[in-house]
């Protein structure tokens, strides 16, 4: 069996090199273009656009799914987003995420075919319950191209881990706003630096600093001890959840995370995801 040593380390960097690969379809001016061209601004058409997988689903399903956003921004965006039909949204972000990895990475890398047959195999051992996002993707196969399946296969297990991670964190008995003040700290940022882009009000967010002070996990603009320890413990949670990924990839594991790498510095260098996600999580 697969000690949990090996799993955390395994499972971690495979987020942070899966994360860029996936969710450039997020920043890619091709996809933006695309949803314009359906009558989509860049948020009704976030919501829609990753939610469409699970199908033509209500506002209130996508706060549940997604976690750590406000409603209040969530539910008129997805009213508006749904006026597109879940088939178009779907071929307008695929098309969108295959044309803008193959821009950065100038056409489809050697090892493009090896590092997806493992991204699927590592795929294909996850099982769907609790995990709505990632159920939604797989309902939708692979595209059949090759920089879309290696996209795809990256995509699926960027959802995954995001699907244990609100299981997680639920677990823990902390809300929305908590945890992403917690996962401020986490990421080494300042408190109450990054929480209002997920919709939320200064009352909001001063309402959520006051309970985590409360509770004694926040003193000041830093972590407590206890504070340190249970952000520490939702990862861990989320991290055993990704144990079936860590032991279908077996002695492979390294080949594939040696393969993704240079692709995912890629997409940071390109300016095609925000940073690069080893420099902001803990390992």
């Amino acid at each position: 069996m697969t000690s949990d040593e090996e799993v955390r380390r395994i499972s971690r960097r495979l987020r942070d090199v899966v994360e860029p690969l996936a969710a450039n379809v997020y920043f890619a001016p091709e996809a933006q273009e695309n949803y314009k061209a359906l009558g989509l601004s860049y948020i009704p058409s976030y919501f829609r656009s990753r939610s469409a997988c699970m199908g033509d689903v209500t506002g209130e399903v996508v706060v549940a799914a997604f976690g750590v956003f406000n409603p209040a921004i969530v539910l008129p965006a997805v009213q508006e987003g749904r006026t597109v039909a879940v088939d178009h949204i779907l071929d307008a972000r695929e098309r969108g995420a295959i044309a803008a990895l193959s821009r950065v990475l100038e056409g489809v890398p050697d090892d493009a075919s090896r590092a997806t047959e493992l991204l699927r195999r590592a795929g294909d051992a996850c099982t769907c319950e609790g995990h709505p996002i990632y159920a939604g993707l797989r309902s939708l196969g692979f595209p059949g191209e090759p920089m879309g399946d290696l996209w795809r296969a990256a995509d699926l297990l960027r959802e995954h881990r995001g699907d244990s991670h609100i299981i997680a964190w639920t677990s823990h008995d902390v809300d929305a706003v908590e945890v992403t003040l917690l996962t401020e700290l986490w990421w080494r940022m300042p408190l109450n630096s990054y929480v209002a882009t997920r919709g939320w009000t200064p009352d909001e967010i001063d309402a959520g600093i006051g309970r985590l002070v409360d509770r004694g996990l926040v003193e000041g603009d830093e972590f407590t001890a206890a504070g340190e320890q249970l952000r520490a413990s939702i990862e861990e949670a989320t991290d055993r959840q990704e144990r079936r990924v860590v032991e279908a990839l077996g002695a492979d594991a390294d080949e594939l995370l040696d393969m993704l790498e240079p692709w995912a510095k890629a997409v940071v260098a390109s300016g095609g995801y925000p940073a690069d996600p080893s420099a902001l999580t803990r390992p």
